[in-house]
């Protein structure tokens, strides 16, 4: 995360949501847990009906987002091993229409996936973002739905929405999907938090206490109605710290890649 970000990466930590060592000064710097999706509350699918599960060998694992009848947006590195390679779509199922993880709604099976062509893990984590082919159309409904996406990036300190069911303060995983507000953070402070280069490629959002954990990524970051992020990594120890923000693929940056990939996606 820091100047020796690869040396610490762990292969633990490849679990979604995708998220690396903190710097131990920063975790003398004590603070409250108990109001940590981190720090969300129980959100209807109503609500956020874009949101879906992406269960791995029948297991909730990371979350999506629906883009269309067919496809799914999701983080790279959530459809991919540790060294970047796609792993077998035969493996994964989402499922959608449902406020809960075990069950409600439909699962449906993956088709295909594809990854962005500049996706890396090392030396930074960059371009994480999938699109994933349906083998069948959703059925559009008030609990199924496409999200827009952004087309301009929110003014730092806006305050945009993360959900998904990833861990809570218990380090559980929860069964009801929850959703929390976070505020946009400027990607040069965000960049100095970890230590690395800016990228255009990655949006950062924060607050203190409140954000995604392990099994959000993938999962969306909405403004004003509209898509500006999908979620990438963090800090885990503990989730939501007031000094590291949460890194968001940028899905404005990434909007012509997103759009140009599902037309050949839906096409085939």
């Amino acid at each position: 995360m820091f100047s020796t970000l690869l040396a610490l990466l762990s292969v633990a930590t490849f679990s979604c949501a995708l998220h690396l060592p903190v710097d131990p000064e920063l975790l003398l710097k004590k603070g409250p847990i108990n109001n940590r999706i981190v720090g969300g509350e129980d959100t209807p699918i109503e609500t956020i009906p874009w949101q879906v599960l992406l269960l791995k060998l029948g297991r909730p694992y990371c979350g999506g987002v629906v883009y269309s009848k067919n496809i799914i947006i999701t983080a790279a590195h959530c459809v991919c091993d540790n060294y970047a390679n796609i792993l077998d779509p035969k493996i994964f199922d989402v499922r959608v229409g449902s406020s809960t993880s075990n069950n409600g709604g439909s699962v449906i099976k993956v088709a295909k996936t594809i990854v962005h062509d500049r996706f890396t893990l090392y030396p930074i984590i960059e371009y994480d973002i999938a699109l994933i082919l349906l083998s069948s159309p959703l059925e559009m409904g008030p609990t199924v739905k496409a999200i827009p996406l952004a087309d301009s990036i929110p003014n730092d300190g806006a305050s945009a929405i993360v959900s998904g069911w990833g861990y809570t303060e218990t380090g559980e995983s929860p069964l009801h999907l929850k959703s929390v507000y976070v505020n946009i953070v400027n990607r040069e402070e965000c960049a100095r938090a970890y230590n690395i280069e800016s990228s255009k490629a990655t949006i950062c959002a924060a607050s203190p206490w409140k954000g995604f954990c392990n099994a959000d990524s993938g999962g969306p970051l909405t403004y004003n109605g509209k898509l500006v992020g999908i979620v990438s990594f963090g800090p885990t120890k503990p989730c939501g710290h007031p000094n590291v923000p949460g890194v968001y693929a940028d899905v404005v940056e990434l909007r012509k890649w997103i759009e140009e990939e599902a037309k050949k996606l839906s096409s085939t």
